[in-house]
């Protein structure tokens, strides 16, 4: 394949990632909607759900890519809202692990499934093994470095 035929290919993945990502987030009720969230608020709760491992401030503020002064003052807002709780960091006494609360991961976890129902039939073009290959294949691509 040359290197045009590569781009091309890539881009009609892109746009159909971007008309996935549009049906997602169409019509969909915002999580949280009893508390008015910035979209990197939003972006770090989802983070702290689904991270495997302990998530520091300075984890989050990579993952995100922003500041450590942004983090702050994001889980601050956070906190204020009820939605993460920090605890001791049993490795470095100057840092905190960050977590959901439980009022928060319940939100999320029925915000998520709310989207799953609805993007269901979408899936339903697809057999098992379809599926497995696209969810490894989108996991290859968005790895963290």
């Amino acid at each position: 394949m040359g290197a045009v035929d590569r781009a091309a290919r890539v881009a009609s993945v892109l746009e159909s990632m971007t008309l996935l990502s549009r049906a997602v987030t169409a019509g969909r009720r915002t999580p949280f909607g009893d508390h008015e969230l910035s979209r990197t608020q939003l972006q770090a709760l989802f983070t702290l759900a689904h991270r495997r491992g302990p998530v520091t401030p300075s984890i989050l503020a990579s993952t995100l890519g922003v500041t450590p002064g942004a983090v702050t003052q994001l889980i601050d807002g956070l906190k204020a809202a009820g939605l993460v709780e920090t605890d001791a960091n049993p490795d470095d006494a100057r840092s905190r692990i960050l977590r959901m609360t439980d009022a928060a991961a319940t939100e999320v976890d029925r915000f998520e499934r709310s989207v799953i129902e609805r993007m269901r039939p979408r899936f339903d073009l697809l057999d098992d093994g379809e599926l497995i290959l696209l969810a490894d294949l989108l996991d290859r691509i968005t790895e963290e470095t």
